[in-house]
Formats: C-alpha cells, sequence, structure tokens
C-alpha cells in the first residue's frame, strides 16, 4: 500500500461541539479492508471519515503525510492508518 495524503477538500474547519463530537462518539460501522475481508468496528466518527488512525487514534491531516488507506466504508470514505500501527487493524 502507498502513503497517501489528505485531499485538502477534507480537512474543513470544525467548530469545537464538532471536533468533540466527532473524537468521543462511537458507533458501529461495517469496514470493508483492502484485503477484501468486511469487519464489522466500533469507531469514532473521526475514525470512520478518516480523520484519525484506526488503532492509535492519531490525527490524520494533510501535513502529517505517515498514513496509508487501510479500508472503506461504504458511503463515508476511507479509513486510514498511521504508518506506525499499519502492521495490522486492531
Amino acid at each position: 500500500m502507498n502513503k497517501m495524503s489528505v485531499e485538502p477538500e477534507r480537512i474543513r474547519a470544525l467548530d469545537g461541539d464538532q471536533v468533540i463530537s466527532t473524537r468521543q462518539t462511537v458507533s458501529t460501522y461495517a469496514v470493508m479492508l483492502d484485503g477484501g475481508s468486511l469487519e464489522t468496528m466500533e469507531l469514532t466518527a473521526a475514525q470512520a471519515r478518516g480523520f484519525e488512525c484506526l488503532t492509535c487514534r492519531a490525527q490524520h491531516t494533510a501535513a502529517s503525510g505517515a498514513f496509508q488507506p487501510v479500508g472503506r466504508i461504504p458511503s463515508v470514505g476511507s479509513v486510514f492508518q498511521c504508518l506506525k500501527c499499519a502492521g495490522g487493524v486492531r
């Protein structure tokens, strides 16, 4: 898998309440991993939207650059892991 940076349109200004909500609210998502398996995962909205690593929750920004896509949530977007955690999704 290749390193991938976030598209500028994905980085948008969030007000304080939205930031807190995306980092705290946990929901269950069906994640199609790049290996072809479909897994049900409990993720924060920030993880599901690709703003945080699936494993360690490090923030994914255009400047960070050390993230790679590892799957997709239909109708939500791509999910990422930081390169440090890229050895496994869980």
